[in-house]
């Protein structure tokens, strides 16, 4: 069925996007009452081989701070730690990847909003089968939420 009045084709395209963002403005509300309440809370998941050895530890976090700002924060401790290798660094895509005594560490930030990211960091599992609670992965978190003055804690997992 077309509309062939003009008029009433611009009001019956009002009322769809007019409607489209009163659904989309809760969720939008919803997304940030979570964020907020998720914001700080590292999160850490250890990933085993067939033989239950772990391989490689993750970590993330959402931090109420703007991705690029984040980024270069981590780019900045990496520049301090003489002891780092930058093995590859992509600030279009903010992914940076470094090593240390042979441990792989890369690092993405992803923008959730204007002053909001979620840093989610993977490493190297220690080969000496260090069982720490506190994995590489966040660690490397919780040294860039201290250089950025925000509050960061581990998370139950």
């Amino acid at each position: 069925m077309a509309i062939k009045d003009p008029g009433l084709r611009v009001a019956t395209v009002g009322l769809l996007l007019g409607s489209l963002l009163l659904v989309s403005e809760p969720a939008l509300a919803q997304w940030i009452f979570a964020a907020k309440h998720i914001a700080g809370r590292i999160n850490q998941l250890t990933q085993d081989d067939q033989n239950g050895k772990p391989t490689t530890q993750m970590a993330t976090v959402v931090l109420n701070a703007p991705a690029s700002n984040v980024y270069a924060t981590a780019i900045n401790i990496v520049k301090q730690n003489q002891a780092v290798t930058i093995v590859s660094q992509d600030a279009a895509n903010l992914i940076l990847k470094v090593s240390e005594n042979n441990k792989n560490v890369a690092l993405k930030v992803v923008p959730l909003s204007a002053q909001s990211s979620e840093i989610m960091i993977s490493a190297s599992a220690p080969v000496d089968g260090d069982a720490s609670s506190t994995s590489i992965a966040a660690n490397a978190i919780l040294k860039i939420c201290a250089q950025m003055n925000k509050k960061c804690s581990l998370g139950a997992n």
